[in-house]
């Protein structure tokens, strides 16, 4: 029990996380408005990828490290979890947002760009009959179903509540491992 932060302490954990996932987000946010039209869609994807995963183990590492210096390993899993999750929301939000709201057009512009691809992969018999060599799953499938089953991927692949629930589950998948590892780490380095 003499491990239990007081009411002034949970004050300012409360406080920090907030402040690191809202940081982490505003940090995110920078980035990828500074590097719009200067690097690829896909590149653009990665890179948000990527910095969200290393921004959620920064913040929870500055967290470990400043609210759970006495917490035995589930309180401080607990405690970790917390802005991880936060940051985790937010996170899925941001890429609702950038990509159907902020750069729509570019995205847009990319799912056209995926349909001319598709239309002319399978615009004719000898095209298709390539692509059903490559592909065993195909080989049943006329060209007309093969096409449309494509732009239905497709189509629900940028689908703006698809990718926000994508990215939420993704990212809440990255929340808890990393939170786990730095808690664990966490406590190796304490001991």
């Amino acid at each position: 029990m003499a491990n239990l932060p007081g009411p002034e302490q949970r004050n300012g954990l409360v406080q920090r996380a907030w402040f690191l996932p809202l940081s982490a987000s505003a940090v995110w946010w920078l980035v990828r408005l500074s590097l719009l039209g200067r690097i690829p869609f896909e590149t653009g994807i990665i890179v948000g990828s990527l910095l969200h995963f290393g921004l959620m183990i920064a913040a929870v590492f500055i967290h470990d490290i400043q609210c759970n210096q006495g917490a035995d390993f589930i309180q401080g899993f607990k405690s970790n979890l917390r802005p991880a999750v936060l940051l985790a929301c937010l996170g899925a939000a941001s890429v609702g947002i950038l990509h159907h709201g902020v750069t729509a057009e570019a995205t847009s512009l990319r799912k056209l760009e995926r349909e001319r691809f598709i239309e002319q992969s399978l615009s004719s018999d000898e095209a298709f009959a390539a692509i059903q060599e490559a592909d065993p799953q195909l080989a049943y499938m006329d060209r007309e179903t093969a096409r449309q089953r494509a732009l239905d991927g497709l189509r629900f692949q940028f689908e703006p509540l698809w990718h926000v629930t994508a990215s939420l589950l993704a990212l809440l998948a990255a929340a808890l491992s990393t939170t786990l590892f730095v808690t664990f780490v966490g406590r190796v380095l304490r001991a």
